[in-house]
């Protein structure tokens, strides 16, 4: 008769813990590392991203 208590060995049971525990450990270390590290914006850096305003514009007004 089987001893096994389910469709998996113990052995791939291990694995499957395993592979989850290195999983989670590298998705925290992403995250740690994302913490630290300041946002990539281009080769042009913030200035890249700011536009002057549209002329005879000085403020938004709702449309009444």
């Amino acid at each position: 008769m089987r001893r096994s208590n389910g469709v998996f060995s113990a052995q791939e049971r291990k694995t499957a813990l395993w592979a989850l525990l290195m999983a989670g450990l590298i998705a925290g270390m992403g995250l740690m590392i994302q913490q630290w590290s300041q946002p990539s914006v281009g080769p042009g850096g913030i200035e890249a991203y700011m536009t002057a305003p549209a002329p005879g514009v000085l403020d938004a007004q709702p449309v009444t």
